[in-house]
């Protein structure tokens, strides 16, 4: 009998604690373009401003990233940069708990040197689908 009331008092814990579980942490969720085409594999670095503490992810194939398990609140940096664009940066983040996602993409430019060879290998897709 004994046994059998440690194991429910144990089983009523487990439950009572994984009912009390909350979100405590922050993602934030965005993307990145340079106006028509996304950036992709762009280094995209947030940093807790009052702590330094850094969070960093790349870019995907459609310019999207994600960063989980932010601290609440702010203000946090977030700093774009890549071999293809010019660096991006911009203070004053706030994030509430749960999903942040970004109202806009994060617009960048390109390096002249990397659009002129984008410009230049769309021209010779373009000549050989003729």
């Amino acid at each position: 009998m004994f046994k059998f009331k440690s194991i429910a008092a144990l089983v009523v814990f487990i439950f009572t604690a994984l009912a009390n579980a909350q979100i405590t942490s922050s993602t934030l969720n965005g993307a990145v373009t340079d106006g028509d085409l996304p950036v992709v594999n762009a280094q995209v670095v947030l940093i807790f401003t009052p702590t330094n503490s850094t969070f960093d992810t790349t870019t995907d194939k459609y310019g999207r990233f994600s960063l989980d398990n932010l601290d609440v609140g702010g203000p946090y940096k977030i700093i774009v940069k890549g071999k293809e664009i010019e660096e991006f940066c911009k203070s004053d983040l706030e994030l509430i708990l749960g999903d942040n996602d970004l109202p806009k993409d994060i617009r960048v430019r390109r390096k002249e040197s990397s659009k002129s060879q984008v410009d230049a290998s769309d021209k010779n897709e373009k000549n050989k689908s003729m």
